[in-house]
């Protein structure tokens, strides 16, 4: 009931061309809403998705959709073509595993994609029955998957929001992918109005930048490794943005030790490696980690009747092999006596062989390390004065600061984290003073930020909008007094 009192929603029953809206599929998102409705003529069920993103866009009336204003109306327009163009895409795939896209038609100012209804439940609801998944549970699903992710790559397109809730486990158990995230992206790329572009836990580090070109297949299988982890652990791994600085995850190795094959749980932990470079970069390469060396079945032998007369051939034909067996292993043992000085030999060689490679890595390690140590210092050579001076500005002597550099307009933004990207905590106004610098810096792609406290507030701020006080040195000796 919920989802149908969604203001923005069609409401039960309202004509859609030849469809009949029923009810609102999920809970209706920041993009779009997803409709169960039937087809009129061929009285089945379908799902139909509608382009309706609310940061820019209103449903007034029953159904007609307006941008909210003509400064909307460009990234109204993008993010219309993307979502038809997306359709178009998907019309084109007629795989098992791969929602079915019939047709795709625009009214009421907005468009429409219609889909094949999926009967069965999300992979969400499917694990909090479970909570974890055994291998052979894991692989029915994940095979199948792979196998239609494949079909997508190969077409030269992403999903790009892969999780739980867009994988649907049919009445037959067989997978699918459902609610392609890849219009939606390039809509908040294009604009950045719409709010969930993301999903933490399951989208890769460079789906949180600007740059579309640094995603690939790559971008996709961050995800579904990410969904493995989860049906392993009960529990989907940390947002990529806080693995940054100092990763909290526990890798698969450890947590599906002695449960799974080691080299399936290593290939999750390769797929969530936060560097797209260090990842597999295809389906294909995935797979063959995957099962480099999985366990093949033997078929039983048949049997068969022996005749007497085989039965007493065989027994010759093992004596007679025990006594070559013999002779085979006096020989053996000569030929071993006679080469022991030969392999004393080759064994103190590869003795030194192994030193010597040992030496090779430690010395590699130790290059790779300096080049680790010249590359960080001349990233502080690339922004200096500037970090330089940030951080000396920045210590137990210099405890107090004030608002600077903020537009008359505008406030000082304080995040629960370093950097842009993470939550917003509280604003502070432009003409603050005496804010508190409570003794910790970050820096984050070449800007300095620093912890504070103004009043009851707590966080971080970038030090490019600080500047020490000077009126604020007297309040702070009272303080320590």
């Amino acid at each position: 009931m919920e989802e149908q009192q969604h203001r923005n929603a069609l409401p039960s029953g309202f004509s859609l061309q030849e469809y009949q809206i029923e009810s609102v599929l999920g809970r209706p998102g920041g993009f779009g809403v997803t409709y169960l409705a039937t087809d009129t003529h061929l009285c089945q069920s379908v799902a139909i998705k509608e382009y309706l993103p609310i940061d820019f866009a209103v449903r007034e009336g029953r159904s007609t959709v307006y941008v909210r204003s003509a400064s909307y109306d460009e990234s109204f327009k993008w993010g219309l073509n993307c979502f038809i163009e997306e359709a178009r895409v998907l019309a084109k795939f007629n795989h098992p595993n791969i929602v079915r896209v019939l047709r795709f038609f625009e009214e009421n100012g907005t468009a429409y994609m219609v889909m094949e209804y999926q009967h069965g439940q999300s992979l969400t609801d499917y694990l909090k029955k479970r909570r974890v998944l055994t291998e052979n549970e894991l692989l029915k699903i994940l095979l199948p998957l792979l196998e239609g992710l494949k079909e997508i790559h190969n077409a030269g397109f992403l999903h790009r929001d892969i999780k739980p809730n867009n994988i649907y486990i049919r009445d037959d158990n067989n997978p699918v992918l459902l609610d392609f995230g890849s219009a939606r992206y390039a809509v908040g790329q294009k604009s950045r109005s719409v709010t969930s572009i993301v999903t933490p836990g399951y989208a890769p580090l460079e789906q949180y930048d600007n740059e579309i070109s640094d995603q690939g297949p790559w971008t996709d299988l961050y995800a579904l490794g990410a969904v493995i982890y989860c049906a392993i652990s009960g529990e989907p791994p940390p947002a990529a943005t806080r693995r940054v600085m100092k990763d909290p995850m526990l890798p698969a190795v450890k947590i599906g030790e002695g449960k799974y094959k080691k080299n399936l749980l290593q290939a999750i932990d390769w797929a969530l490696q936060l560097s797209e470079e260090d990842r597999p970069q295809t389906v294909d390469q995935w797979q063959e980690k995957m099962f480099a060396s999985g366990n093949s079945l033997k078929a039983p032998s048949a049997e068969f009747y022996q005749p007497r007369w085989w039965s007493f051939f065989m027994v010759i034909s093992i004596l007679a092999l025990i006594l070559l067996s013999s002779m085979v292993g006096v020989l053996w043992y000569e030929k071993q006596t006679h080469n022991s000085e030969i392999e004393k030999e080759q064994a103190t060689r590869q003795i030194a062989e192994k030193k010597l490679d040992i030496e090779r890595r430690d010395r590699k390690q130790a290059e790779e390390q300096l080049r680790s140590l010249r590359a960080l210092v001349e990233e502080i050579k690339r922004f200096e004065p500037q970090s330089i001076e940030t951080v000396t500005l920045f210590d137990d002597n210099n405890r107090h600061y004030d608002v600077t550099n903020v537009q008359k307009s505008d406030v000082l933004n304080v995040r629960e984290f370093p950097g842009h990207l993470n939550k917003l905590v509280k604003e502070i106004p432009r003409t603050a003073k005496c804010i508190k610098y409570l003794g910790g810096l970050r820096n984050i792609k070449s800007q300095v930020w620093v912890k504070i406290q103004y009043q009851e507030i707590q966080g971080w701020v970038n030090s490019t909008f600080l500047i020490r006080s000077e009126h604020c040195e007297a309040q702070d000796n009272v303080e320590e007094n």
